[in-house]
This record gives structure tokens, C-alpha cells and sequence, in this order.
């Protein structure tokens, strides 16, 4: 018999990979994918592990499987309106709770040391319980007014004596004694700017204007020993200075207490004048019929030569007097409207005038 030939081995089938579908859209539709050639099962391992296998077999039941329609997230499987989802919210941060503040110890008290001798009780001093004193009620205090001070005016026609009541007053009541004849001397002595500006109009022959005047006695009177007032000699000589004077005293506060003036006849004053004399080296005055020297031209204080200025003589004196009634004797009716004014006949002595002046003064209070 012929021998039977080996029966041929089957080729073994290849498997290859499965295809995978194409995506569903809803709008576009799915493309065609194109068929890749079978590769070679001689490049290709015979078998592979399990694990690749198991992927694959999962891989084809998921293709296999038909797509999930959306789930309406609006309602469920019942077709109720499905629940809408809790908030959420963050957590809350741990907040402590705020302890009162401690309160403040009272302060301690302090107890005094025990005295040794027994005849010293002990005590305890305690601030703290000691009871507060009862305020006072206030009282409204009105501003202190500042004190007027005692402003006289001397007036009188010249060598009347007016200069030597107001010296003696002075020195009874401790006021300064200010002449303005005294203010310009001093002033151009210094060579102050009101002195030098005085000087211009005396050098030049004018007459030293009112307002310059009045500022170089309001220099005086702003000075420390007239704090408690002053007596002004011989100013002011016209109705404009008065009104100038009042003006700045108003500014102070102030005003004139008094007007204190002093007259006799013509003739007597052109006989006081006349014999007056003066002494060259020390400047005494005395008088050839009131108070003489004791050898007639010799000054009896330093023996110096005696002589009449020529503004004493009779005729010069005359002269000046017609000029003061014609410029200050106005003053006299402004004064006396003003009720301040107080006259005295200066005929008499020295220390008669001066009882009836000492006596009108202090009744001003």
C-alpha cells in the first residue's frame, strides 16, 4: 500500500487589528476611514501576553456597545424636574470670641508704718476713698481797668509864675515836670529824629509844626516815671495842639483831668519880666526888685557876672505878649467849655497860689 502523506499543518490565521468605528456627531457626519494594508504576520510576534489581549477584547465591547443619549440634566428617569444641587459653601473661618478687657485694680493703699511710740495713733492714708471737694461756683470777673492817670495842663502868659506853681506841685506829688522848651533842648542834644527834624525848621526861621510837637511829648509821657501821670508846662500853645493832644490821649484811654491858668495884668508881668537876671557861668535866675543879689551883677551861688537877656527887655516883653493872646489866649474859651479849666490871679505870693492850686488838685480825687 502507498504510504499515506503527512496530512498538512494548517497555516495559522492572523488576527488583525480591529477597526475602530467612526465618531457619531450630531451635525457632522462621520468620515470614512480608509483601509490600511494587512501588515506582515512575519514582523508580527506570534503570541502576545494576556494583559495586551484582555485590552483589546475590552477595547472591541466598548466599540460594540451603541452610543448613550445625553441625559437630560433637567429632568430624571421618572420625568420629574430633577433637583437642582446644593450650593456649596466654604467653610466657615474659626472666629474667637473677644474676652472683656480686664479691669483696672484699684490702686492699693498704702498703709502707713506703725509708730513705735504710743502716743502717735496710727493712720492709714487712703487716697482713693477720700472724698472729692466740691467745686466752687464760678464768678465771671470783668478785665481790671487800667487806672487814669492824673494829666494837668499849666497855662499862663510868660513870667506870670506858672513854671515855678508847677516845679513845686511836681515835687509834692512825684509827676514828672515836662516842658516842651525842656523836650526840644534834650532831644537836639541826642540828635534824635525828632530832634533833627526840629532842627530844620528852627534853622530855617519857621515855626516848628504842631503835629512834631505833639509827637515829642507823646515820646515823653510813654516813658516809666509817667505811669502814675505828668504835668505839662506851657503846652499846648494853640487850639490845633490841644485837639492834636486830645486825639492821641483818646487812643490811650485818657484825657485831661485839668486846665490850671494862671494870669495878672500886662504891666505887672512886663515888670517881672524886665528885672529878671541871669547868671553867666551857672545859669541862676534872681530879680532886681523881688530877689536881689547881694552885691548888685555877682551871682550869689558861684560869684559870676549877672546880665538881662534881650528877649527881657520891656519892649521885647511886650511884644511877646501880644503874640501869646493872639495865638494861645483861644485856649482859654476852649477850656473853660470843656469845664476843666481852673484859674488863679498870680499877684499874689508864691505859697498863696499855691494853697488855693494844692487845693483845687486834690479835689480831682
Amino acid at each position: 500500500m502507498p504510504k499515506k502523506k503527512p496530512a498538512k499543518k494548517p497555516a495559522k490565521k492572523t488576527t488583525k487589528p480591529a477597526r475602530k468605528p467612526a465618531k457619531k456627531t450630531a451635525r457632522k457626519p462621520a468620515k470614512k476611514l480608509a483601509r490600511k494594508p494587512a501588515k506582515k504576520a512575519a514582523k508580527k510576534p506570534a503570541r502576545k501576553p494576556a494583559r495586551a489581549a484582555a485590552k483589546k477584547s475590552a477595547t472591541k465591547r466598548k466599540l460594540k456597545s451603541p452610543a448613550k443619549r445625553p441625559v437630560n440634566k433637567t429632568r430624571n428617569s421618572a420625568g420629574k424636574p430633577a433637583k437642582k444641587p446644593a450650593k456649596k459653601t466654604a467653610p466657615r473661618k474659626a472666629t474667637r470670641k473677644k474676652l472683656p478687657a480686664p479691669r483696672k485694680a484699684a490702686p492699693a493703699v498704702r498703709k502707713a508704718p506703725r509708730n513705735t511710740l504710743k502716743s502717735e495713733p496710727a493712720f492709714v492714708e487712703a487716697a482713693a476713698i477720700r472724698p472729692m471737694p466740691t467745686p466752687k461756683p464760678l464768678s465771671i470777673v470783668e478785665p481790671s481797668r487800667p487806672e487814669r492817670r492824673l494829666v494837668l495842663v499849666f497855662m499862663g502868659p510868660p513870667g506870670v509864675g506858672k513854671g515855678t506853681q508847677a516845679a513845686k506841685l511836681a515835687t509834692d506829688l512825684g509827676l514828672p515836670h515836662i516842658s516842651t522848651g525842656d523836650l526840644f533842648r534834650d532831644h537836639l542834644k541826642r540828635d534824635t529824629p525828632l530832634g533833627l527834624k526840629a532842627k530844620e525848621f528852627m534853622n530855617s526861621g519857621r515855626l516848628v509844626p504842631d503835629d512834631l510837637v505833639v509827637d515829642l511829648v507823646m515820646d515823653r509821657i510813654a516813658a516809666p516815671d509817667c505811669r502814675g501821670g505828668y504835668i505839662l508846662d506851657g503846652f499846648p500853645r494853640t487850639v490845633a495842639q490841644a485837639d492834636r493832644l486830645a486825639q492821641a490821649l483818646a487812643v490811650r484811654g485818657e484825657r485831661v483831668s485839668a486846665v490850671l491858668y494862671f494870669d495878672a495884668p500886662r504891666e505887672v508881668i512886663v515888670e517881672r519880666i524886665s528885672g529878671r537876671r541871669t547868671c553867666r557861668a551857672c545859669g541862676a535866675i534872681s530879680h532886681a526888685l523881688y530877689s536881689p543879689t547881694r552885691v548888685p551883677g555877682v551871682c550869689d551861688a558861684c560869684g559870676g557876672e549877672t546880665y538881662q537877656r534881650t528877649d527881657d527887655e520891656p519892649e521885647k516883653v511886650r511884644q511877646r505878649l501880644e503874640v501869646y493872646d493872639s495865638s494861645t489866649g483861644p485856649l482859654v474859651p476852649y477850656y473853660r467849655d470843656s469845664g476843666i479849666l481852673h484859674e488863679f490871679d498870680a499877684r499874689g505870693s508864691v505859697d498863696g497860689i499855691y494853697q488855693g492850686l494844692r487845693r483845687d488838685v486834690e479835689a480831682l480825687g
